[in-house]
């Protein structure tokens, strides 16, 4: 079994406040019948009681090493990691304390919500163009951050904990960052705080994944007709071209780190996403992230070379049952010969392998062609923002929920604009030709160990079986 990560900054200490202002993770203590509404603050012990249930919040590494084996055995997700937690809490700028939500039933632990208190600079973007950047104190709770029992009561019960902290004057506002629309956290955070706490015009995204069946030609068979010929065509025109100078390179550990970044690197500061801030960099933030992963076994990185030039990347992460989708790209150079479509599939065929066998893909936020042609699952998610009732954040309720309403009102009438659509593209081409080739980004995670190079040839075999 790995052992934790050792943080490789020694900054943690800086978040362990005065003793006065510790919590002790106590057992609740049920005053209150289950259908209470009131709650009040308990200052001595920094909780909430109300509805039968108590909330104590964590604000201390320390504190947050005794809820280790609860949260570990509940997480189902690499954003919500503890020890990711802990390496996300080093290098992200401006980060104040961790904001750990723990509700106890009985007591014991029933549920809990992930999150940090940050100090932070927001980028409020119609577009492309940035048009508010504005300075706010934020409570943000992770992505798949809400673990254990995610009643209706458990989610109603940490909103208003929420919300009685932004009374407090902790933050300006609260954010969770991605939570599925038909989740009882989601219908909580929308209905319960009232009109001018809650965030408006959110953006609501296509999320897809696949559930994948016992082996890979079952996969290949669960495709359409039309999509395998198209693969297979794909795969048939790429091994033409570069006979004999097909290879993957696979990344599994912390010594192959910094020749993926590189590698990764190459490809990716070519693409116009690199221009407007997006894809991805080789920075701290990503990098410390890699680090984790890797040291726990999670990171599978994959690099196509043809004829001894990188042009696409894969970088993931195994998490439990999961491959997590994180970057993906390919060098547009190379783009009629579709290298990002031929390094996904041996990546999904990896995933039915015996030492990293995975039962889903999951592929982020984002609807893309390809996801539309692989993934046989989808919902719809989102991130959900509560403010202050106070005029700092009303002003912040106003910025934001009034550039979101243009930003989706841009994006529907750009949708049904095929004049905007052209505009647009004529654009993407013109940043792309400044910086380099185009790049195809998505999110990933999964699992694996050592390294390997492989002439991928099993593939398109299958997909020439499957076809015909």
């Amino acid at each position: 079994m790995n052992q934790p990560v050792p943080p490789p900054i020694n900054t943690l200490g800086r978040f362990s406040p005065a003793s006065s202002h510790s919590i002790r993770i106590l057992p609740a203590v049920v005053s209150a019948s289950i259908g209470e509404k009131a709650l009040h603050w308990d200052h001595n012990e920094l909780g909430i009681e109300g509805m039968g249930l108590t909330l104590r919040i964590a604000k201390t590494i320390p504190e947050l090493e005794q809820l280790r084996e609860i949260w570990s055995l509940w997480c189902e997700g690499p954003m919500a990691d503890i020890d990711y937690f802990f390496a996300s809490a080093q290098c992200t700028a401006g980060f104040l304390r961790p904001h750990v939500m723990v509700v106890y039933r009985d007591g014991l632990p029933d549920c809990m919500l992930i999150g940090r208190l940050e100090d932070t600079q927001l980028t409020l973007r119609v577009g492309y163009k940035t048009l508010f950047q504005p300075r706010v104190r934020r409570l943000l709770f992770v992505q798949g951050g809400f673990l254990g029992n995610q009643s209706q009561e458990s989610s109603e019960f940490l909103v208003s904990g929420i919300v009685s902290c932004l009374q407090q004057g902790e933050a300006d506002m609260a954010e969770f960052m991605r939570v599925r629309e038909d989740s009882a956290l989601y219908l909580a955070a929308r209905e319960k705080p009232n009109f001018l706490r809650r965030g408006h015009f959110l953006p609501v995204e296509e999320h897809r994944f696949v559930r994948l069946p016992e082996s890979f030609d079952k996969f290949l068979q669960s495709l359409s007709r039309k999509n395998r010929h198209e693969f297979r065509r794909h795969e048939k025109k790429l091994t033409d071209a570069f006979a004999g100078q097909v290879r993957i390179r696979c990344y599994r550990t912390e010594e192959e780190l910094e020749d993926l970044a590189q590698e990764v690197d190459k490809v990716s500061e070519k693409t116009y996403q690199r221009a407007i801030g997006a894809g991805f960099k080789a920075d701290v933030e990503n990098y410390e992230a890699l680090r984790v992963a890797a040291h726990r076994g999670w990171m599978r990185g994959c690099v196509l070379y043809l004829a001894e030039q990188p042009c696409a990347f894969l970088i993931g992460n195994h998490y439990k049952n999961t491959f997590h989708a994180n970057f993906m790209g390919f060098d547009s150079r190379f783009g009629k010969y579709s290298p990002g479509l031929h390094l996904l599939l041996h990546s999904i065929e990896e995933c039915f392998e015996p030492d990293r066998r995975a039962t889903e893909i999951d592929f982020g936020g984002g609807d893309r062609q390809y996801k539309r042609a692989i993934c046989n699952q989808s919902c719809k998610d989102g991130p959900v923002r509560l403010y202050a009732l106070s005029f700092g954040g009303f002003k912040l309720n106003c910025l934001q929920s009034g550039t979101s309403a243009i930003d989706g009102c841009a994006r529907k009438l750009l949708l049904r604009s095929p004049l905007l659509q052209k505009l647009k593209k004529t654009w993407l081409r013109w940043l792309q030709k400044s910086a380099g080739p185009d790049t195809l980004e998505q999110e990933c995670e999964d699992d694996g160990s050592e390294r390997r190079s492989r002439q991928p040839s099993a593939t398109m075999s299958r997909l020439e079986v499957q076809h015909k």
